[in-house]
């Protein structure tokens, strides 16, 4: 009783283990709007609700809500905006400043919103895991034996993104005994993801023993066979795996041949929970997609140039880049990428984006943040809130391993793999392991305005099927691939607030500091390549 006694003080003031190293802290605070862990615990279906309602929690944090994808993505040059809402204008500046990690920042929820919405979920799983261990029966074994799998993939999860995301985190599971936890250390962002793909990996072990569904309207909120759950386990696996790296050291590091396995276990139709009014939606689709006033579509955020600009054919992105940023100002592209542009002129819209010539953000704020096109692929209308939300596709899975399979010499093999959705979606000729087709108006182009390498092709195709799908992958694989705006900070510190609670010094990154990216080298290839400088 002591130990679920303490799980429910830990529980009630988040994250679990802050509070258990600020010793002056009182731990035994009740909330009485917290649901009650010493009863839940011991009544099975309770267990079972802790495990089906920890997605919910997870979800909006995971790059669907506006904390921290807006601040990631507009880091990331895949949006721009002019706005500062959700950190994106202080963390997108040109140069780039440190992160103000002061628990008095107006946008301290670009931390403090994944960090403490992670350890809820956590926390959570870990009660119903603790109870399942202990011989909690949720009805039959069956159902215990799917509470506890999905419970370890969403503790899995959980600790991963914390991975992603901060240069460290906490870490304690169900198996931890808090009676004796005195003085628990911070874990590596290494550490926890290792750690974080083990959980997932006892997850997967579990599944394969018990054939269980999940159900349409809760859990992962999409009808799920056992072993389409064991395919997304994986193909999470392989997210975390690169997108883990920090650098181009690191990720050139990354088990590739572990990235590959993991794919071909993984996904083989798109990951869509289906959204519920008020209770599960995508605010960053709506808000990268929105339209409150007629002729001003995407009016919160719009497609960068940086993303966009190397399908353009004429030299508008050359010369765009070879601007001085505080000259730079919107212009109008012409492609053959479909995505971009539609068959009958410049002005008509691609099956993503389209063009609109409207600078929507304030001069004073940089016009090299003007852009023309708007986001028409997801979050129009209300879709964000009652339709299907693309969370993973089996094309990111597909470019995750075209990218293995060049950084392990075999490039030829990825040349399928690339071509996938360049022509089905971008209704472009085929690639082959020499870039595109070398003519006029290839995509996508280099700076130089020649035409790209394979490897080009692959990163262009990575961000373009990805733009709209998570609001934080173009900034993980941009640090990885050493594209990001030099002083961009690599990840998060450890919230100030929580350092405040810890009696830790505050410390941050980002603007030439400790754990800022260094300059861009976009076009540096893996391994030698036709194309490649």
């Amino acid at each position: 009783m002591q130990t679920t006694q303490n799980r429910l003080r830990l529980r009630t003031l988040i994250p679990v283990l802050a509070l258990a190293l600020a010793s002056c802290q009182e731990l035994a605070v009740t909330n009485p709007n917290l649901p009650d862990a010493i009863r839940a615990t011991q009544q099975p279906t309770a267990s079972e609700t802790f495990v089906a309602s920890a997605f919910r929690t997870w979800w909006p944090v995971a790059g669907h809500d506006d904390y921290p994808a807006w601040a990631f993505s507009t880091m990331a040059m895949e949006v721009t905006s002019g706005f500062a809402d959700f950190g994106q204008l202080e963390l997108s500046a040109i140069p780039r400043t440190p992160w103000n990690n002061s628990p008095v920042n107006a946008r301290n929820q670009v931390t403090e919103g994944p960090w403490y919405a992670l350890y809820r979920t956590i926390s959570s799983v870990n009660d119903a895991l603790f109870a399942v261990d202990r011989g909690v029966i949720v009805v039959d074994t069956l159902r215990t034996m799917r509470t506890k799998a999905v419970g370890k993939f969403m503790q899995g999860l959980s600790y991963g993104y914390l991975g992603l995301y901060f240069d460290k985190a906490f870490m304690v599971d169900e198996k931890v005994d808090l009676d004796t936890l005195k003085n628990p250390q911070f874990k590596t962002y290494k550490e926890v993801t290792a750690a974080a793909i083990m959980q997932l990996d006892t997850a997967i072990a579990v599944a394969n023993k018990f054939n269980f569904t999940l159900p349409l309207d809760s859990w992962l909120y999409t009808a799920m066979t056992r072993d389409q759950f064991v395919q997304l386990a994986n193909s999470f696996a392989a997210r975390l795996l690169v997108y883990s790296a920090r650098t181009r050291a690191e990720r050139a590091t990354v088990n590739w041949n572990a990235v590959i396995q993991r794919v071909d276990a993984g996904i083989k139709a798109d990951f869509t929970p289906t959204a519920q009014s008020l209770i599960l939606w995508d605010d960053w689709k709506r808000l990268v997609a929105r339209l409150r006033t007629v002729g001003r579509p995407s009016d919160f955020g719009r497609p960068a140039y940086d993303l966009i600009g190397p399908a353009d054919s004429t030299n508008g992105y050359v010369n765009w880049v070879n601007t001085p940023l505080t000259s730079r100002v919107g212009f109008q592209m012409n492609t053959k990428d479909r995505r971009i542009q539609g068959t009958t002129g410049p002005a008509s819209p691609g099956i993503y984006v389209g063009y609109n010539k409207n600078d929507i953000f304030t001069a004073s704020r940089g016009t090299w943040r003007f852009s023309w096109y708007y986001y028409l692929r997801n979050g129009t209308g209300t879709t964000w809130e009652n339709g299907a939300q693309v969370a993973m596709t089996v094309a990111e899975m597909d470019l995750l391993k075209a990218e293995a399979l060049i950084r392990l010499g075999r490039a030829a093999e990825a040349v399928p793999l690339i071509n996938k959705t360049r022509i089905a979606n971008g209704q472009l000729p085929p690639v082959t392991i020499d870039g595109p087709p070398d003519t006029p108006g290839c995509v996508p182009r280099k700076l130089s305005g020649a035409c790209g390498s394979l490897w080009d092709a692959l990163r262009y195709e990575k961000r373009i099927e990805g733009f709209g799908v998570s609001g934080v992958i173009a900034f993980l694989d941009a640090r990885g691939w050493q594209t990001l705006p030099e002083n961009t900070l690599l990840h998060l510190p450890v919230p100030g607030r929580e350092l405040g609670v810890l009696r830790q010094d505050l410390y941050t990154y980002g603007g030439g500091g400790e754990g800022s990216a260094p300059a861009p080298t976009p076009e540096a290839c893996p391994i030698a390549m036709p194309r490649c400088p």
